[in-house]
């Protein structure tokens, strides 16, 4: 039986997206389960520990997360809190100065520069042994330092990321769909520290050995940029579920789309310039995680442009069945989009509605990437 040029089109097309979203984490899952999580040592010794939020005009949350960090049981007098206020202007500064007493210092940029900018310069100013970076919005749990910085008495350990928890206050969709994708990505996650390395943090909740740190480009991404450098330095990258950190999930399309499009044009830039470091090329393990976890998962709604394009190719039943099943996916995404802006949540659309719209912000994220958009300077 001939298999026409359309329908091999097809299915390495869909194969291709079978294996980024369920044959990556599968091959993960088969390859680590005999492997053990990792060994603590016993030394019990608190390391000192500079926490640094970065913030710009975070004026409605900043005064909680201060709260949260201040209740958290880490021991106060190994506990630097430090507040990188990049160039804000809405009174941000000054409900972190009411903190001063309690020990929280105020490092100011007089004029915006950009998250990066604003954590490396406020890194020069700290004391501690661990660097933890933190976001405005993102409230940790009591023990989340205690439990981030316990792999670090391992000396190979240069980097560690606590487990992002969204949480859907407002109910729709779109955020049910961001802590969906959210709990699946922890689960890769925990697979990828046993495998090999962490494929970066995120922003939320990470912690960075002082030796391990190295100065990056002001528009690439810390979360995505600090771990592969201390990869590349030879530091080890892992993943610690215990250290839990909690944001709101975005709340509409339209800052669901702006975030998952500036994430990936800031990843491809940072993998861009750090990809002679790391080397993959040479590190089988890496090159088949940064292939599979990054570079497959960016490209798929260019995959998916591939599948309508050749459905019109394809002879019936293939094609009949093909053009119905793709009307009918992004029949229920524009439903939920319409049912978004109506503030109506229905299960039916969470999937449809979140996948379109991660995909089509890839697809403009690669764009922005060979565009070299500078997203040194971020809007959350």
């Amino acid at each position: 039986m001939t298999i026409s040029l359309p329908h091999l089109l097809l299915i390495c097309l869909f194969l291709l997206i079978l294996y980024v979203y369920i044959g990556y984490p599968v091959l993960l899952w088969l390859l680590t389960r005999r492997a053990q999580a990792g060994v603590l040592l016993t030394d019990d010794v608190n390391p000192s520990i500079s926490l640094i939020i970065t913030a710009h005009n975070e004026i409605e949350v900043i005064e909680q997360k201060i709260q949260n960090t201040l209740a958290l049981t880490y021991p106060k007098e190994f506990l630097e809190i430090i507040v990188a206020s990049d160039g804000s202007d809405d009174g941000t500064d000054e409900a972190v100065l009411r903190y001063a007493d309690a020990g929280v210092r105020l490092h100011r940029l007089p004029k915006r520069g950009g998250k990066m900018p604003a954590l490396m310069d406020a890194v020069t100013g700290a004391s501690g042994e661990i660097f933890v970076f933190s976001d405005a919005n993102a409230m940790y749990e009591p023990d989340a330092l205690t439990h981030l910085i316990e792999p670090f008495r391992d000396e190979r350990v240069g980097c560690v990321c606590g487990k992002l928890l969204y949480v859907n206050p407002s109910d729709n969709s779109i955020s049910d769909g961001e802590r969906m994708y959210w709990d699946y990505e922890n689960r890769i996650k925990g697979w990828e520290s046993r495998f090999n390395t962490l494929i970066g943090a995120n922003g939320s909740i990470y912690a960075l050995r002082r030796s391990a740190y190295t100065p990056l480009g002001p528009d690439l991404s810390d979360d995505f940029g600090f771990p592969l450098a201390a990869y590349a330095a030879g530091y080890r990258v892992v993943y610690q579920p215990s250290a839990v950190s909690r944001e709101e999930a975005p709340a509409t399309v339209f800052a669901e789309f702006k975030k998952k499009s500036r994430f990936v044009s800031h990843q491809l830039t940072t993998m861009s310039r750090l990809w002679s470091g790391l080397n993959p090329i040479h590190n089988p393990r890496l090159l088949f995680q940064i292939v599979s976890h990054k570079l497959l998962r960016n490209f798929v709604p260019f995959y998916l442009m591939g599948i309508l394009a050749v459905t019109f190719q394809a002879t019936p039943p293939v094609s009949c069945f093909l053009a119905w099943g793709q009307a009918i996916f992004y029949g229920l995404a524009l439903c939920g989009l319409a049912a978004h802006r109506l503030g109506i949540s229905l299960k039916l659309f969470t999937i449809p509605l979140y996948f379109c719209t991660v995909n089509a912000a890839a697809a403009v994220g690669v764009f922005q990437f060979l565009w070299k958009r500078n997203y040194a300077a971020w809007d959350d």
